[in-house]
């Protein structure tokens, strides 16, 4: 018997490009359909509806509280805005979902999901960084007397560098959001050769799945042995390496940022505050620890360090910085930039930058000293 009727519909668009159904039933509680939770989550709808007899799964049990009963329930869809007007489906409530994130998250922190379930657990994660930014976000804004954009606030925080390759026509060979070294070269049209090169120096940032046999026989492999790469990590090579695909998929990126690539010098503007709003949702990082060294800006997604230098560099020791430098670019893209250079200056430097090299956005010879306001977008740098 339907205990409950879904009075109200809306789509409901918290990750950029998913959209989920939404309901809010005859008692107020807000819901989302079993399709729109699982696609939130970035699973299967058929194993988020098994998930509902087998519970909890042996990876979940040690992060789930025990009187957590993962249920759907049937309610009536009564709103004609919905397509499912008349009919029963089954939702989940805001405090299920919510469980759902925690747990899955919770798991993938601790290393210990399935690796067909670890694109899940990187999905939770990056949806709680969102929502807790989102509330506080608009809680801030409301506060202050003005009416923040819910669903708007909550795509700007969550930047999925996934789905940049995907419109760029990326697939995987291996299902589930899981790529072979095949998929990647021929996507950007490098020799293995290269791809393993950078694989050797990313090693610590990018972790290789190991395809189980049945999974190799499904797409027709041959081989006894074979990696598999998720696509977060696809877009960490993709966007750290340099190539044609690459730059564009670059270049796509700080399209994004819009109104933020003006031409105003770093003296009016906080450049901690103006990265975090440049590169959100590309883990972004400060005072980053590479060897024994510290940088300025990491961007892990980017596999970027920018280096912020102004008077503090006064008492610059070029042999230190070149073994500094050195160690740096053996594994990232690194950008040096006075701190008096326009974003549109620093943002032009970085779609330049490439592996094993330095750009430089001011005079070495006049670190230490007051750098002139009229520095065009790249009239300073080294390849």
């Amino acid at each position: 018997m339907t205990e409950r009727k879904a009075i109200y519909y809306g789509q409901v668009e918290l990750i950029p490009g998913i959209t989920c159904d939404g309901y809010v039933l005859d008692d107020d509680s807000a819901v989302m359909s079993e399709r729109g939770t699982a696609d939130l989550l970035g699973m299967d709808q058929k194993t988020l509806k098994a998930m509902r007899g087998n519970w909890p799964p042996k990876t979940l049990k040690p992060f789930i509280d025990n009187s957590f009963t993962m249920r759907g329930n049937f309610v009536e869809v009564i709103t004609k805005s919905s397509p499912y007007y008349g009919r029963e489906i089954v939702v989940y409530t805001s405090a299920t979902i919510e469980t759902l994130i925690r747990t899955y998250a919770s798991a993938f922190i601790n290393d210990s999901l399935r690796k067909n379930q670890v694109h899940v657990g990187k999905r939770a994660v990056a949806l709680l960084i969102s929502l807790v930014r989102t509330v506080l976000d608009a809680t801030i804004k409301e506060a202050c007397g003005l009416t923040p954009n819910i669903q708007q606030t909550a795509q700007k925080n969550y930047i999925d560098a996934v789905k940049l390759i995907k419109e760029f026509g990326f697939t995987c060979t291996a299902g589930d959001d899981i790529a072979i070294k095949k998929d990647i070269t021929q996507f950007l049209d490098v020799p293995e050769s290269t791809l393993n090169s950078f694989l050797r120096k990313h090693k610590n940032d990018i972790k290789p799945i190991r395809l189980d046999s049945a999974t190799i026989r499904s797409f027709g492999g041959k081989a006894s042995r074979m990696n598999g790469y998720h696509l977060d990590d696809v877009t960490k090579m993709a966007l750290g390496m340099d190539t044609v695909k690459g730059i564009e998929l670059k270049k796509k990126v700080f399209g994004q940022i819009g109104g933020f690539a003006k031409p105003e010098t770093s003296a009016e503007v906080q450049w901690r505050e103006v990265l975090s709003k440049v590169f959100e949702g590309f883990d972004l990082h400060f005072n980053y620890p590479i060897g024994p060294y510290k940088v300025d800006f990491f961007v892990a997604k980017l596999m970027l360090v920018l280096e912020c230098n102004g008077y503090c560099h006064r008492y610059y020791d070029p042999k230190q910085e070149k073994e500094r430098e050195k160690l740096i670019t053996q594994r990232y893209n690194l950008v040096r930039f006075h701190h008096k250079v326009s974003l549109e200056t620093l943002i032009n430097g970085i779609l330049q930058a490439k592996s094993g090299t330095v750009i430089r956005l001011y005079d070495l010879e006049h670190i230490g000293q007051e750098m002139p306001l009229n520095l065009s977008p790249l009239n300073k740098y080294d390849f």
